[in-house]
């Protein structure tokens, strides 16, 4: 996404723009349904099913939209019988709701509402769970685009747990929204104290250092960001930008074409 100042490349749950064989998912997800509220299913392969469209996660390339749809639905069901009728308490409820809320929060109204509610009981439930504050923010960022309650809510999920380099990561997305690039940097480099490896931390960094015109850092991260994650087309992307800054053309034509190659295999 696109900030003020600079970007960020954060882990988001891909949105479905369209289903195809609507009538024809939703009749197999019943089916899933029923297996998912199945009371013989141990809890740990209910926990699996649910968390296995969380926002955390990402459906396979390959896989196409209805069975994505499918998958949804599955893991929605598990998340509901979990929630529901599993007799859970304390933070193996709220890790539930947690997963429940990260399945809704992409949708519109009612879902997003439903969302909050079971981000708001996990937090209840669980008080002391600084994750849970954390993906309550995200989803404020995301979907709802409260970066107010979006702020508050990362600020006391780092009070909870400061040694989290996701949470600074995000934080510095929401302060690079805000205006406050300086406060951004500090947070990027705050997590890599605690990560060095965090792709998203170098990157976002790199990105800072390529808009404030050092070249020379900025390909410092972008090339540590992708030795950890070298299939990541955006990477190539904005190394090639450093690397034309820098005047070496023919390293960012490389990489574009790099890009491009990874962007039609994701195809």
């Amino acid at each position: 996404m696109i900030v003020p100042q600079f970007r960020f490349v954060m882990l988001l749950a891909a949105g479905l723009a369209a289903f195809a064989d609507m009538s024809a998912a939703l009749a197999e997800s019943d089916a899933d349904r029923r297996v998912a509220q199945d009371p013989e299913i141990p809890v740990a392969t209910l926990r699996q099913l649910c968390r296995s469209n969380s926002a955390g996660t990402s459906p396979e390339k390959e896989i196409d939209a209805s069975a994505i749809l499918q998958q949804q639905e599955k893991a929605r069901a598990a998340c509901d019988h979990l929630v529901d009728a599993a007799g859970l308490q304390g933070r193996d409820l709220a890790e539930a709701l947690l997963d429940r809320a990260d399945l809704n929060a992409p949708g519109e109204d009612q879902a997003y509402r439903s969302a909050l509610a079971d981000y708001g009981r996990a937090i209840a439930v669980a008080p002391g769970f600084a994750d849970a504050y954390w993906r309550r923010g995200k989803a404020n960022i995301l979907y709802g685009r409260n970066l107010p309650a979006a702020l508050k809510d990362v600020n006391e999920a780092i009070r909870l747990d400061a040694s989290q380099a996701e949470f600074y990561v995000t934080r510095a997305s929401i302060s690079s929204w805000l205006g406050e690039p300086d406060a951004a940097f500090a947070d990027l480099n705050q997590a890599l104290s605690y990560d060095p490896r965090s792709v998203h931390a170098l990157t976002n960094r790199g990105l800072f250092y390529l808009n404030e015109g050092d070249t020379a850092r900025a390909l410092t991260d972008f090339d540590a960001a992708l030795q950890l994650s070298p299939s990541d087309s955006g990477l190539y992307s904005f190394r090639a930008a450093a690397r034309r800054e820098a005047g070496d053309h023919e390293g960012a034509k490389a990489d574009e074409a790099r890009m491009a190659e990874l962007m039609f295999a994701e195809q």
